[in-house]
């Protein structure tokens, strides 16, 4: 890692250090780091237990999480280097964690919220999270299958040959460092996702087979359409958005270092596709609703489609700066994708340069 140096036009290196020369500990401030700020693991969580400890035997797990299509994460924290033995350990911890049936869940995020003193209604919190209609909807596709997420300042060779394979054969491990450097008084932390690679993550994510009946079926043509899309998002630009198979929609990750993310869709049938960035939080509506007041008409003759601002039906509080491309019926895939892919470039440019001129 480097800063500039404007004087003399120079990159210097910026001292990387351990945790331990620093005082920092796992518990204490590492996995409170990824609990408070889960997005740090470069994908969308929504934290459930921490020290979780109530299986039958006597261990404790570091992190329990679900992502956004309602599976299972296991995270194990370790302080600098991971050692041999936390693959392993991750294993034993995901093996348990598959026999939790939703009611299992809803009582251990229900547990987490009253030890962090969060007054919220687990089975609310959950459906809002994964974005479902109702209680039979969540319980249809929490735990479908669980997931493995090692963090750690430097991960073992060892370890990595161990998840390489892993994750080649099907299992969704996933390794990422935190390094922390030392900038004058400050510690400044680096995230890295090591495995999967980004270029290779969405290719092998297209191939895993539905195990389980009781996931979502999703129509192989929407599937294809929305993996070229975040193929081509996680690869051409320089956001990150993970679509994992499931659904007809996937949502992309904390966008201009603001609350409120991409959501992109596609309706087969109807023959439409969808794109919109959204939040609930006071500063990303204002600029919502400042954009669809000021910039509407710049906006739609720059994108080239029409935009409108949509509001949450359960959740009052959130705004939508919506996209709708109509495709005509006998366009082709590959047709729809090139456009679409165009106008997510246009929006997401047009957005920066607004949120520029707005701060």
């Amino acid at each position: 890692m480097y800063k500039l140096n404007p004087i003399s036009n120079q990159l210097e290196e910026i001292q990387e250090t351990t945790f331990y020369e620093n005082d920092l500990k796992e518990r204490e401030h590492i996995e409170e780091w990824i609990r408070k700020s889960p997005e740090v693991l470069e994908e969308d969580l929504l934290i459930v237990g921490h020290e979780y400890d109530k299986f039958e035997i006597n261990e404790r797990l570091d992190l329990l999480a679900l992502d956004k299509d309602g599976n299972i994460v296991v995270i194990e924290v370790k302080r600098d280097v991971t050692g041999g033995y936390v693959d392993f350990q991750a294993l034993k911890y995901a093996s348990y964690c598959a026999r939790l049936s939703p009611q299992d869940i809803f009582e251990i995020y229900s547990d987490y919220l009253q030890e962090c003193g969060q007054q919220l209604d687990a089975k609310e919190s959950l459906i809002d999270f994964l974005n479902v209609e109702n209680e039979e909807e969540l319980n249809k596709i929490l735990n479908t299958t669980q997931r493995i997420i090692i963090v750690g300042k430097e991960i073992d060779k060892r370890i990595l040959s161990v998840c390489t394979w892993l994750y080649e054969n099907n299992i969704d491990i996933k390794c990422v460092t935190l390094k922390p450097y030392r900038l004058e008084n400050e510690i400044i932390i680096d995230t890295n996702q090591i495995i999967p690679p980004y270029k290779l993550e969405n290719y092998y994510i297209s191939k895993k087979a539905v195990a389980k009946d009781r996931k979502i079926k999703v129509d192989e043509e929407v599937t294809e359409f929305l993996q070229e899309v975040s193929n081509y998002i996680n690869t051409k630009t320089n956001y990150r958005a993970r679509y994992s198979g499931n659904r007809d929609y996937f949502i992309g990750r904390k966008f201009i270092n603001l609350p409120w993310k991409f959501v992109f869709a596609y309706k087969k049938k109807e023959n439409w596709a969808s794109m919109f960035i959204e939040s609930d939080k006071s500063h990303p509506v204002e600029i919502i609703k400042y954009i669809h007041e000021y910039k509407l008409e710049e906006m739609n003759e720059k994108l080239g489609v029409q935009v409108e601002l949509l509001r949450g039906v359960k959740n009052t509080n959130l705004y939508k700066l919506n996209v709708k491309l109509i495709f005509k019926a006998t366009q082709p895939l590959a047709e729809r994708v090139v456009e679409y892919n165009n106008v997510f470039v246009k929006y997401k440019k047009f957005l920066e340069e607004v949120v520029r001129e707005y701060r």
